[in-house]
């Protein structure tokens, strides 16, 4: 029950409170959920990295109990605003999440459309490709925990995540060795290892339990809900299609295994790994949202100018994931960095406002401050 609070109640909760933020027509279940643990992952770097850099006893403790109450303020606040919201708009929670319907894409994206009086019936082949889907879902979560590999890499990253729960220490005690040492710059901001470590210390179940059992039941859910999200985008007039993308993205992953450097071996073999999320997480998150921005200029040409919270949503969220890139691993602050400024590229070209530059920069601000953070301990 703990596991199931700390790795989808409470992040759900805390998309709910941000989620007014979103365009009426994107306020679904799975885009809240997205931006709810992206914001839950960003509040446990801006945590985890002053007190593993500033205290030097305890430093887990600290750290632990920082997020447990941050996260827990966060999730009531998201909990109250749910309850007004549903004494306001009704009992269903479409009054909640509008578009979570099946609504077609073009009734949907109008401003003159009540999402929640829309639906979309699939077709039988439609319902038959999801029920296709959910089963290959269903049978990669389970292989990827009865049949979970090991590989040199837990011998350090779960170990540090174990010595965190035990020991209440961040990454200075040598996990070959378990001799003290100093902190250990190359592996310490890829805090990802510390938020498994929250995780199993908050639920009471062993680190490496919860990396190796847990973690891949939410992470491969949570990168096809992204690829949901994307397909939602690249078949707006044919969400029918949708299940068909998803088999092909599922295939893809399931049969990728070609050499053991792919995504796809990563994303179902070492998924607890940091740098399994940012190859098959953050890198389809920040498609996700460039999407979002070039269907927002298609939007604004056909339906009028969009709102002010409609145009910073998007670079909102790109900033968290910039955040989850550094969580998970180092280079994904550059990895992720080099794909902004590449898709900013093609959006300039479509949309020609300086804009989308200084939202590009804006959403890249964390990354900056992480590496001078990371260069100034590192020449230290």
């Amino acid at each position: 029950m703990l596991l199931i609070l700390w790795l989808l109640i409470v992040p759900m909760l805390i998309g709910i409170l941000l989620n007014g933020i979103l365009p009426i027509f994107r306020r679904t279940v799975g885009i809240t959920f997205i931006l709810g643990y992206l914001a839950y992952f960003g509040l446990f770097e801006i945590i985890a990295i002053p007190c593993m850099t500033r205290i030097t006893y305890g430093a887990f403790g600290y750290c632990y109990r920082y997020f447990f109450a941050s996260s827990i303020v966060l999730a009531v606040l998201g909990l109250t605003r749910l309850i007004l919201v549903l004494v306001k708009e009704g009992p269903s929670f479409l009054s909640v999440f509008p578009g979570d319907t099946h609504a077609g894409a073009r009734e949907l994206m109008s401003p003159r459309s009540d999402p929640k009086g829309l639906k979309l019936d699939y077709s039988v082949e439609a319902r038959i490709y999801w029920g296709i889907f959910f089963v290959l879902l269903a049978v990669q979560m389970v292989l990827a925990v009865v049949m979970s590999s090991f590989d040199g890499d837990d011998a350090y990253y779960v170990v540090e995540s174990l010595l965190a729960q035990q020991v209440d220490v961040m990454n200075t005690i040598h996990p070959y060795t378990g001799i003290s040492t100093s902190l250990d710059i190359r592996h310490a901001f890829a805090v990802i290892t510390m938020w498994i470590a929250f995780v199993a210390k908050g639920s009471g179940v062993h680190s490496t339990i919860v990396a190796h059992s847990i973690i891949p039941l939410v992470v491969i859910p949570f990168v096809y809900l992204v690829y949901v999200e994307i397909g939602r985008i690249l078949f707006r007039r044919r969400q029918e299609v949708i299940p068909v993308f998803m088999l092909v993205v599922s295939f893809l992953m399931m049969f990728g295994n070609v050499s053991i450097y792919t995504p796809a071996t990563f994303f179902l073999m070492r998924t607890w790994q940091g740098k399994a999320m940012v190859a098959n997480l953050v890198f389809p998150l920040i498609l996700w949202i460039f999407l979002w921005l070039l269907e927002d200029i298609r939007e604004t040409s056909g339906n009028g100018k969009l709102t002010w919270m409609q145009k910073v949503a998007p670079w909102f969220i790109l900033t968290l994931v910039n955040m989850l890139s550094g969580i998970c691993s180092s280079l994904g602050i550059v990895f992720g960095g080099g794909l902004v400024a590449l898709y900013t590229l093609v959006l300039l070209f479509f949309r020609k406002k300086w804009t989308c530059l200084l939202g590009a920069f804006v959403s890249v601000i964390p990354s900056m401050i992480y590496v001078l953070v990371y260069m100034s301990l590192r020449g230290a």
